[in-house]
């Protein structure tokens, strides 16, 4: 998504963006027995097309990712930026993830590419001129795309997001280039002049706008210019489907034969990949036929599969979820969560030979169960092979070589139904139940529960624990179980985790933590284990917090605190705040060494100063599972996170920069005018002070010509006098409000 999606200073609050959702999905609360009813009798779709395996940038060159990784998700659709594209997205160092150097990995997993045209510009938001010099580089772009790799090509996006990025008539309202409604016809009459068969898609709105896409279609219609996809960006999933059957009735109400819908950006900032999260995507845009192809959004890194895969190229917990999905084959079975649309969500399909059924599951905490209707008796025989299993989220740049069977068995088929009971769900995780032929069995074994052992890991989420002061639970993509504990800045903060190990014994113990201060110094925090003081924890610099965006350089990371003791049974570990605040994801303990003998309070053993505040620059250090298939993987090396080098200037800037960013996403978040005004401001602000750290004496200029023409504004006594200087001061601000602009790029 390029983590875009603001507003310049010539768009005001009027356009009215919608609301991200974040978050809105998972219920990490519900502990309540759910159930998912699923009729392999009715299908929703009658062939499988994986319409929401898809991504924006998700490739970076034609090897990144790797084939093997992507194909194994049935991708359906990528959008790229046309042939020579320029654009340099999300603080990357170069452009990259144009059509021709990615078509041919596209073509070898079976996909095909929407072309962006509009990113041809470098800069965000375009840098567009003129509609001679835009006709150009279209022209420039359809030729080269179709002589390099004609059967990569899905369709050309005309534009993206004109109802914000558009700096004219039909689009923001405001600006020179033009109107949009013209350039739209001119480019759809280009793109057909030189690619006939070229499918058009449009008008990709920043979300679903139907006062806007009323005038557009309108206006298509009356011009014969109308796309052959329609498309826009969804940011929560829960309204999608009302969203498609407005589109429906708007199509309906102005005469024009349905169109196929593509929504190629798709998942918020702190949700994207997250399992629990991106399951009602896949439900609600596979319950939606019109809907043909879904790409995940490009919020970080280019060249990821859009967070499916960590900093190092390896899978993480929201890689299985999707290449469960990419595993499906046959018919998509109807399931009950799509009409209930509530915080548990699920897909079901059954193969063509009716030999086996699988659903995905998720979205909630608790138990669930799940009835599987319409199976074919004589295929699967008196009782079915059942196996459940779990992708966790431990964060986006922890590495899961696979997920753990957490239940495996054979039930009783009773008139076609199995009924299968998935227990101790967590709300970010990822749940697959797949039911098989029994083979020869007569008598059902029943499920069982896999195995744990002593050496799994024990993690322990910072935000089930009890919170006082300032901390508070926040939601973010890369935190372990999709939340953190942040704002840990009052005197008075802790959080408070009870810590349940199956027996007494050394354990090693590793903090999940993110520490963006600006004054890139430690932050420490006072431990206390089953009452007793520990050496502090301390927190290196990790260059910025857990949600900001872009994340380039995986801010959640750990520390490998030392070895404590607990005791068999509960314990408790506390966690105060000390010098400066660092934000608490999770705390892990992996038994070193048992001690039979401790049954009392588990003594603490305090860790040396080599140990106190040994950090690794991964997002999660190595955790790994006897008992299942399951391991989770550090994602980068274990060297110590050391803050870089930089000159005093290069910090101001650097600082300056990420309050640009973190106020232009909060306005373009806010929903009330009061707020949005609010955070305009401050976003103003911290634009005049980047471009003034950046370009000094170029803003020292500009200030200087609008304090000398405000000056001689005051001075003049004639009308005709004031009304020049007037007129030139007024000049001189706009020249200064264009160089903060243009030096906060």
């Amino acid at each position: 998504m390029k983590a875009k999606h603001f507003v310049t200073f010539i768009t005001t609050a009027a356009l009215g963006l919608l609301a991200v959702n974040v978050g809105g999905r998972v219920a990490a609360d519900d502990n309540g027995n759910q159930a998912i009813t699923v009729d392999t009798n009715t299908a929703i779709r009658n062939q499988t097309e994986h319409v929401a395996s898809g991504g924006l940038y998700a490739m970076s060159h034609g090897n990144t990712p790797n084939e093997n990784l992507l194909s194994s998700l049935k991708p359906k659709t990528f959008t790229q930026p046309g042939p020579g594209a320029q654009q340099i997205p999300n603080g990357e160092p170069t452009a990259a993830g144009d059509f021709t150097s990615t078509a041919p990995l596209a073509t070898k997993v079976g996909a095909k590419v929407i072309i962006r045209l509009a990113d041809i510009y470098s800069q965000w938001p375009y840098n567009y001129t003129n509609e001679q010099d835009w006709l150009k580089r279209v022209d420039t772009m359809v030729t080269s795309a179709k002589k390099s790799n004609p059967d990569a090509i899905y369709g050309y996006e005309l534009w993206n997001e004109p109802n914000g990025t558009w700096q004219g008539q039909n689009g923001i309202g405001k600006g020179s280039w033009g109107d949009f409604d013209k350039v739209w016809q001119d480019t759809y009459k280009e793109v057909k002049k030189l690619d006939p068969n070229a499918k058009i898609v449009g008008p990709s709105l920043n979300s679903w706008q139907p006062k806007w896409m009323t005038h557009f279609l309108t206006m298509a219609k009356n011009s014969n210019t109308l796309p052959d996809v329609i498309s826009w960006h969804q940011w929560g999933a829960a309204a999608f489907p009302q969203q498609a059957a407005a589109l429906k009735s708007l199509e309906a109400s102005l005469g024009i034969s349905p169109r196929k819908i593509s929504i190629n950006e798709y998942g918020s900032e702190q949700e994207l990949a997250v399992p629990g999260q991106m399951i009602h995507y896949v439900q609600n845009f596979e319950n939606v036929p019109e809907l043909d192809s879904a790409d995940l959004a490009f919020w970080f890194d280019y060249g990821r599969m859009d967070n499916l895969l960590t900093d190092q190229q390896k899978p993480n917990g929201g890689y299985w979820l999707y290449k469960w999905y990419g595993d499906m084959s046959g018919q998509m079975d109807k399931t009950s969560t799509f009409s209930t649309n509530g915080n548990l969500a699920s897909v079901a399909n059954t193969t063509s030979d009716k030999t086996q059924t699988s659903v995905i599951l998720g979205g909630t905490s608790g138990s669930t169960t799940v009835s599987v209707n319409g199976l074919d008796q004589a295929k699967l025989g008196k009782v079915a092979h059942v196996e459940v299993k779990e992708s966790p989220w431990y964060g986006v740049d922890t590495a899961v070589d696979s997920p753990k069977t957490v239940e495996s068995g054979t039930v009783d088929v009773s008139n076609g139904s199995v009924q299968v009971p998935v227990k101790n769900m967590k709300a970010a995780n990822g749940y697959q139940v797949v039911v098989t032929p029994g083979g020869n069995d007569t008598a059902a074994t029943g499920l069982s529960d896999a195995k744990t052992q002593a050496t799994d890991p024990i993690r322990v989420e910072a935000e089930d624990g009890a919170l006082t002061g300032t901390a508070k639970k926040v939601q973010g993509s890369y935190a372990s179980g999709n939340y953190f504990v942040g704002t840990f800045d009052s005197n008075d903060s802790s959080d408070t985790m009870k810590v349940t190990a199956p027996e007494s014994g050394t354990y090693q113990l590793e903090l999940g933590y993110a520490n963006g201060g600006t004054n890139k110094q430690d932050a420490t925090d006072k431990v206390t284990l089953n009452g007793q003081q520990l050496k502090d924890a301390v927190f290196p610099y990790s260059t910025g917090w857990t949600t900001a965006v872009p994340n380039v350089d995986g801010t959640r990371k750990t520390i490998q605190y030392g070895t404590v003791s607990l005791k068999q049974g509960d314990n408790t570990l506390k966690l105060a705040k000390g010098n400066n605040a660092a934000e608490l994801d999770y705390a892990q303990f992996t038994l070193q060494q048992t001690n039979p003998n401790d049954h009392n309070n588990g003594g603490a053993v305090v860790p040396d100063n080599s140990t106190a505040a040994s950090s690794s620059s991964s997002s999660s250090s190595s955790v790994s599972s006897s008992s299942s298939s399951q391991a989770v993987s550090s994602s980068s090396s274990s060297t110590k996170v050391t803050a870089p080098k930089k000159s005093a200037h290069a910090v101001a800037v650097a600082n300056a920069s990420s309050a640009v960013k973190k106020y232009r996403l909060a306005y373009n978040k806010a929903q009330k005018t009061t707020t949005k005004a609010k955070y305009y401001k401050a976003y103003k602000r911290a634009q005049a002070k980047l471009a003034n750290l950046k370009h000094p004496k170029t803003i020292k200029k500009a200030k200087a010509k609008v304090a000398k023409a405000k000056a001689s504004y005051k001075k003049a006594k004639k009308a005709a006098t004031k009304a020049k200087y007037l007129k030139e001061y007024k000049a001189a601000k706009i020249a200064l409000n264009k160089a903060y602009i243009k030096y906060s790029k």
